[in-house]
């Protein structure tokens, strides 16, 4: 892919689009239909685009590298990576190997003992293990509208609700024939999501150190399910600043009083249904709740949830899966039971994972601690609840 090609394909786009809007001006006239829908679908492609050159420019630049450093194949050099255990052991004990160089990832407090010593970036063919989680391992990411792009703040629009109009501030008419065409013009929000620093570190003796099969366990499972149980809290309860924008009691979410103290009735899981706009929901529930909904009946005195354990199958409450959380907040606690669209939550990853070592901390105890660490955002897409009768969301929260 050459990079020029693709910023020229990119500021075509951008000068069609600008043409498109430029002609409405020019005829008084606001975008139809049908060119909102081909600029919309333009704008998405100018984003992929940016991607692709972000990323092409840190490759030309890590090539650039390799050539200074005496790397003249970096391909040659990552095709020698057996197992991820083999890359660690060389973090750890050879951090001078020729296969690390183009690969450390400098100005990382590592809180470790070893400062701006910074990290190696693990290699592709690992890293894409490293980073795909499954919906047996998570609730919100595998759900989640995902967004690659490196170390860069990414900007995305949403729309900025206002009044009693749920388009935006988009007004609708009929008209008269020959009479005038209202002037509209939809509102937006810019949702930044920044490049937050996630870490998990684990020391191990040095004997296991050169066990390259039970490092490679180490990594892939201890350090990784703490990295993704990590976020999944964040994504839930975070509150923000330094760290993912939780859903649980953010501004676009429907909060639903309680009918009774630290239980959950029918009338509570109605009530939150009532208020839930989405195609993609799942009820997410904290681990003691599980017996509340087991025992809740219908009016009718019908059981409304039964999970068969069986046939592997989590049960629906009103057509929705439920799923036990152990980042959920307690009975009784705001939260407790959410029923959720994750596809309305923006999720942005950063370059990839990194793994650093130090054998300062533990030194005497002939152990090194290693770090895995990436960068990651995340937040609600909405500003707000939608304003319905009564107001609705892709989120809506069981209050305290």
């Amino acid at each position: 892919m050459n990079i020029q090609r693709v910023k020229e394909k990119r500021w075509g786009v951008l000068e069609e689009i600008k043409a498109m809007v430029a002609t409405a001006e020019k005829e008084e006239r606001s975008l139809t239909a049908d060119e909102r829908e081909k600029r919309d679908k333009m704008m998405t492609d100018v984003q992929e685009m940016s991607n692709d050159i972000e990323q092409l420019e840190k490759l030309a630049q890590e090539e650039a590298r390799n050539m200074k450093t005496g790397n003249p194949d970096p391909e040659k050099d990552k095709a020698e990576w057996r197992t991820l255990g083999e890359f660690v052991q060389a973090v750890a004990s050879n951090p001078r190997d020729q296969r690390l160089r183009g690969r450390f990832i400098e100005n990382r407090d590592q809180s470790l003992g070893v400062g701006s010593e910074g990290g190696f970036l693990v290699p592709e063919q690992f890293a894409t293990d490293l980073l795909t989680v499954g919906p047996d391992e998570a609730i919100v990411r595998p759900r989640a509208r995902i967004f690659t792009g490196g170390e860069s703040d990414l900007h995305v629009p949403a729309i900025q609700y206002s009044g009693n109009n749920m388009y935006g501030g988009v007004s609708v008419n009929w008209i008269d024939e020959g009479a005038a065409k209202p002037d509209t013009e939809a509102e937006f929000k810019r949702i930044t999501l920044h490049a937050y620093e996630v870490a998990a570190h684990v020391p191990v003796t040095d004997k296991l150190l050169r066990n390259t099969s039970m490092i490679d366990t180490v990594v892939r499972d201890m350090l990784r399910g703490a990295i993704v149980n990590a976020e999944e809290d964040m994504f839930l309860n975070g509150a923000g600043g330094v760290q993912p924008t939780g859903v649980i009691g953010h501004a676009s979410t429907v909060t639903v009083a309680r009918t009774g103290a630290a239980a959950v009735v029918y009338d509570d899981l109605v009530n939150m249904y009532q208020r839930f706009r989405g195609r993609r929901g799942v009820w997410v529930i904290a681990r003691n709740v599980l017996s509340e909904l087991m025992t809740l009946a219908d009016a009718n005195g019908n059981l409304v949830w039964q999970p068969n354990a069986r046939d592997g199958n989590p049960g629906t409450i009103f057509g929705f899966p439920v799923l036990i959380s152990d980042n959920s907040p307690a009975l009784g606690v705001t939260g407790d039971v959410l029923l959720a669209d994750f596809s309305q939550y923006l999720v942005k990853d950063g370059a990839g994972i990194t793994i650093a070592a130090s054998p300062h901390v533990q030194f005497l105890n002939n152990t090194t601690v290693i770090k895995a660490f990436k960068t990651v955002d995340g937040t609600p897409w909405l500003t707000g609840e939608l304003p319905t009768n009564p107001t609705t969301s892709p989120f809506v929260e069981l209050e305290a």
